[in-house]
């Protein structure tokens, strides 16, 4: 897979929207589809930010089931960590992660760079497995 630089980075992620756009392609890279009964079309629930099957009224977030589940921080500061992490071969300590980011507890930081590690992880082996 290639890597993306950080300007192509800066450029493609420069806003939630567009960190949104990509988690709704890698989630549903054919359109969205229901979880419940499979139905191709869905409307936006601006208010609480759910899709909402219009067929079974299903609702789902764009993050569940994702490492991003139930987070308060922005997807911008989720891709930008998951960048400085994946892209270093030392990667950037969790305080100073913290503080480029500007993320306001350390506790925080510390989950996040630890559900990024995991996931990490578990791609690598993905990976070396589909390999073999």
């Amino acid at each position: 897979m290639p890597q993306i630089n950080l300007i192509e980075f800066q450029r493609k992620f420069a806003f939630e929207k567009a960190c949104q756009d990509h988690l709704f392609c890698l989630r549903w890279p054919n359109n969205y589809q229901c979880p419940r009964c499979g139905h191709k079309k869905a409307s936006f629930h601006s208010i609480r930010h759910l899709y909402q099957c219009r067929l079974c009224k299903y609702q789902v977030s764009l993050t569940a089931g994702t490492i991003f589940h139930k987070t308060k921080i922005p997807l911008k500061k989720w891709f930008w960590m998951i960048f400085l992490m994946s892209h270093q071969k030392n990667s950037p300590s969790i305080l100073s992660l913290q503080k480029m980011l500007e993320i306001k507890s350390y506790k925080t930081a510390w989950l996040m760079n630890n559900k990024i590690q995991k996931a990490l992880t578990e791609q690598d082996a993905y990976l070396t497995l589909k390999k073999n």
